[in-house]
């Protein structure tokens, strides 16, 4: 089994709360509480983690921080202009079930990621979770575009057949809240622009 599948399992409430010191939305938190796992789990693929632990709560720092400079960037009009901090800060957490269907549904991508062949996860991994172009990856790889096309083609329709062969279906990792899980399973309309 994965270290870092592993350790995420272990420390998944953990990074959660951590997270939620940086980050207030719900849905923020359990976006880049996926993000980290998923950002580990490529990393693993490329190298030995020592410390799986200490490596998800420094990656969840990272995305976290990234996301607030994200919404910073956003960020058009004041505070006052809404009438009040209560009404951006959005208490309401998952429920158990909610938390368990989740880790569940991310336990299961995770092992349909471990059993495509070793470079077709090196590329998926590199489209989907580091945002890479076709081209960048093709370099990093020294193989051609057309193969890394293949090959992240090739994980889709992999990574889609095993969650049907484990009673889920491909559309409920839908991009309607466009988290890193479901960006994992669905090509985006810059990938498809890109070619």
């Amino acid at each position: 089994m994965s270290k870092i599948l592993k350790s995420f399992q272990e420390n998944e409430a953990g990074i959660r709360r951590y997270l939620s010191r940086f980050l207030k939305n719900r849905q923020d938190i359990d976006d880049s509480l996926q993000e980290t796992f998923l950002k580990g789990f490529a990393a693993e693929t490329k190298t030995d983690i020592l410390e799986p632990k200490a490596f998800l709560y420094r990656v969840a720092k990272n995305v976290a921080l990234y996301e607030i400079r994200k919404k910073q960037k956003n960020h058009v009009g004041y505070i006052e202009d809404f009438g009040g901090s209560e009404l951006l800060e959005d208490t309401e957490q998952p429920s158990v079930s909610e938390q368990i269907d989740g880790r569940r549904k991310l336990y299961i991508l995770s092992r349909a990621v471990a059993t495509l062949p070793p470079q077709c996860r090196r590329a998926f991994l590199m489209r989907r979770v580091d945002g890479l172009r076709y081209k960048q990856i093709a370099n990093r790889m020294n193989i051609s575009v057309s193969a890394v096309e293949k090959h992240v083609a090739n994980a889709v329709i992999k990574c889609n057949e095993y969650l049907l062969q484990q009673g889920l279906e491909p559309s409920e990792f839908s991009p309607v809240n466009k988290t890193a899980l479901t960006m994992a399973l669905r090509p985006s309309k810059k990938a498809a622009n890109e070619r």
